[in-house]
């Protein structure tokens, strides 16, 4: 840095001039830049009673590559009647993160020292930005802070909130003082939209390789790509290496692929492990097959014991969190000479957002509307029938929101396989009903059960666990509609068919109005045509990420690409 850190008179202030940029971290992306610095305003305040600060300029806005560094500067003025004084509790000046992003307090994906998720750039701390420059910083003077941002991996537009406090007295004046960090993409492109700077919930998507594995009466398919099959007899087994999580979780949600023709089936468990290394018991996850012929699809209950319990769907720990997981997938026949079942791809998203506490509402990814034309059906419509699959209406939110996005993609049954349904109407409703009903549940909302009903149209399917609207945005301007699971108090979503609230429901998120509120196909409705809603954003996100942790179904064309 030519910029030395001083405190000078306001009448003998140097220019604010742009820092230097580390070198690219990546060979191929070579676009970084530091745009140029601002100036100082014409006038500013002197001599108020107490601790006070008026913003005075600051270095450019930095372009990075992924992982880069770029040193900046910022500028404060003391206003008031009372002096900064370095190492002096109620008396030292830092700047500390702000609202809106990523908010007082706050932790930081752009810098910190290291702590909750914070990258270690050499802040004070991870919500402390930066310490006064100098001993001391008198009434008239101007203190110039410089501090080190580093670009995190994502591409996106990312902002810094900083406001200048006295550490144990009062934050000083909210000038709206922030660093806008653009981070291009890993190949130099230009990032698509912008990303809350926040240190993001503790959440990570997994898919545990095929190998190294213990093959137990099974080898590859082919291509070996292609998955696992049974070589020979009636039943086999295929066990994962054990999965290292990048955080303690307290919380495992299976999802698969799998081909089950008649005659066959798969089960899927899980086990844990903790930082310790004690192995948990195996979590036996789902008894599953395509078609009901064969077996009755089934989630698994009373597991339970000191170390967690299996909800249906979802693994969740006690009190001690855990550090790795591995799968095992047991694939079974009727007949030896029947055919083979295929485990064709296995994912876990793993979470710990009970420990997270996530702001409300999230910044916007994209500012402008946003709409994908998914086709709409109401699960009300469907009330009373069937009711060996839980009798259609307010049951049948699942396996109808999955209906309209598998359809999105141009897939749906075949004529002749709705049959059975008879004259009701939408019938493929009642088939997607059927073939997602899970036993023991003794309902169609298994969210497993659901994403492995879409693959079988040769969709990529699982379910997974984003952390707030700015990340669903993501998906709407790449053209994936999400099937995301909501819950919520008697009047906490205004516009929602029951007032009374709801313990769980799923909906489709087709995307956002220039004000960033969410556009939905709300199957919770009185008739096709009223499907069509539009929620509040901060409600939304509220009922969403407050209710399941973030709970998506993904479905799509396979490689299809979210930047």
């Amino acid at each position: 840095m030519a910029i030395g850190l001083v405190a000078a008179s306001l009448s003998g202030v140097p220019a604010v001039a742009a820092p230097q940029v580390a070198a690219p971290g990546a060979a191929i992306c070579t676009g970084s830049s530091v745009g140029p610095g601002i100036a100082p305003p014409s006038r500013v305040a002197l001599g108020i009673p107490g601790f006070h600060a008026s913003w005075y300029g600051q270095s450019g806005y930095p372009t990075l590559c992924p992982g880069e560094r770029s040193n900046a500067v910022v500028a404060f003025y003391n206003s008031g009647s009372r002096g900064w004084v370095s190492g002096r509790m109620g008396e030292v000046a830092y700047l500390g993160t702000w609202n809106g992003d990523p908010g007082q307090d706050e932790p930081t994906v752009l810098g910190g020292n290291g702590e909750l998720g914070s990258p270690q750039t050499g802040w004070p701390r991870f919500n402390r930005v930066a310490a006064q420059p100098s001993d001391y910083v008198g009434p008239g003077q101007v203190a110039w802070f410089q501090f080190t941002i580093q670009a995190p991996d994502r591409p996106g537009f990312y902002r810094l909130y900083i406001r200048p406090l006295v550490e144990g007295a009062t934050w000083m004046e909210d000038a709206g003082v922030y660093w806008q960090v653009t981070v291009l993409g890993a190949d130099g492109t230009a990032p698509a939209g912008r990303v809350s700077s926040r240190v993001p919930a503790p959440i990570e998507d997994t898919s545990p390789g095929w190998a190294p594995a213990a093959f137990n009466n099974v080898g590859f398919a082919q291509p070996p790509g292609d998955g696992i099959v049974l070589s020979g007899g009636t039943t086999g087994s295929w066990t994962s290496s054990w999965q290292t999580t990048r955080f303690s979780f307290s919380q495992l949600i299976p999802s698969w692929t799998a081909d089950t023709p008649a005659g066959s089936w798969i089960e899927v468990e899980i086990q844990a492990r903790t930082a310790a290394g004690r192995e948990t018991r195996w979590w036996r996850m789902g008894i599953w097959a395509y078609g009901d012929e064969t077996i009755r699809r089934t989630s698994v209950s009373g597991q339970s014991d000191a170390d967690g319990v299996v909800e249906t769907d979802t693994f969740k720990t006690r009190a001690e969190k855990m550090t790795a997981y591995r799968a095992r997938v047991t694939l079974s026949r009727m007949t030896a000479a029947g055919a083979t079942p295929a485990l064709r791809r296995i994912y876990a998203v793993v979470s710990d957002t009970r420990s997270y506490m996530p702001r409300y509402p999230s910044p916007r990814y994209i500012d402008r509307a946003m709409e994908l034309s998914v086709p709409r059906y109401s699960q009300e419509i469907h009330a009373g029938e069937f009711p060996q699959y839980d009798g259609g209406g307010e049951a049948w939110c699942s396996p109808t929101s999955t209906e309209m996005v598998v359809e999105y993609w141009n897939k749906r049954p075949a004529t002749d396989e709705l049959a059975w349904v008879g004259a009701h109407a939408d019938p493929q409703v009642d088939y997607a009903a059927r073939f997602t009903f899970d036993t023991a549940y003794g309902g169609t909302g298994n969210w497993p059960f659901n994403t492995a009903y879409a693959s079988r149209f040769g969709l990529s399917a699982r379910v997974l666990q984003l952390g707030s609207l700015n990340d669903a945005e993501r998906y709407i301007a790449a053209g994936v509609p999400l099937v995301a699971s909501i819950s919520h108090a008697p009047g906490a979503l205004p516009g929602f068919l029951n007032n009374d609230g709801t313990n769980g429901h799923l909906l489709v998120i087709i995307g956002f109005t220039s004000s960033g509120d969410v556009i939905a196909n709300d199957p919770a409705a009185t008739s096709d045509a009223t499907v069509h809603r539009v929620y509040g954003r901060e409600a939304f996100e509220r009922a969403w990420i407050g209710g399941s942790g973030g709970v998506v179904y993904f479905i799509a064309t396979p490689n299809t690409f979210v930047p």
